[in-house]
């Protein structure tokens, strides 16, 4: 046994008969470390794009976004839990999608280079179309993002009073998610939000019958 061990292992690292056969072994350490490198790096570029300085980046979101989210309780709060813009906009569980959905937002760098955001009246003349698109994910994929940070399972209820621990117990027998109730937290709302969210109620209840 022990010499058919030892045969075999001084086969495989034996020198090859034919030089071309070393350009195997060869071949797949450099295929191993390039693939190595390129995850590496794709890694550190998906964690370096996704910050919410390189969010401030864009002229909008430097000038317009900043300002509420910096307002809003998911930037100070009394946990001292602050949640960027990558936790609200970006999928955490998987790698796959965190890259596809990276790729379709690298598309709005276009209107921004546009101008279509470059003023607070063109912002403003957005807002509502800009909600309702991520209002919209939100009820698609039933608030994931959020769901990411805060789960009802993992609430006590009984510390929140009982108006609102009702609501939160009624919101999963009803099927609801969080946007439904929890829109406009850190971006201000547009004028029309009520009628946004109950269009969209109708829309997604018919679509759930």
């Amino acid at each position: 046994m022990s010499d058919n061990t030892g045969s075999f292992w001084s086969r495989l690292w034996a020198r090859p008969g034919q030089k071309w056969r070393l350009g195997i072994p060869v071949g797949g350490l450099l295929a191993f470390a390039i693939g190595a490198i390129v995850l590496g790096m794709t890694n550190y570029t998906l964690h370096a794009t996704s910050s919410t300085e390189f969010c401030y980046a864009c002229h909008s979101h430097e000038q317009f976004i900043k300002p509420e989210y910096e307002a809003s309780s998911h930037f100070v709060n009394q946990s001292g839990v602050r949640a960027g813009c990558a936790d609200c906009h970006l999928p955490h569980d998987n790698w796959f999608k965190l890259v596809w959905t990276k790729a379709v937002v690298s598309l709005d760098i276009i209107p921004e280079l546009m101008g279509k955001l470059d003023t607070a009246e063109k912002y403003e003349s957005h807002r509502a179309e800009m909600a309702e698109s991520v209002w919209r994910e939100f009820k698609e994929n039933d608030s994931a993002y959020c769901r990411s940070c805060h789960s009802i399972d993992a609430m006590d209820l009984e510390a929140q009073g009982r108006k609102i621990a009702r609501r939160h117990r009624n919101a999963e027998e009803r099927g609801e998610t969080c946007i439904d109730c929890h829109f406009g937290i850190v971006h201000a709302e547009p004028e029309n939000a009520s009628e946004i969210m109950d269009r969209l109620a109708v829309e997604y209840s018919t679509n759930i019958d």
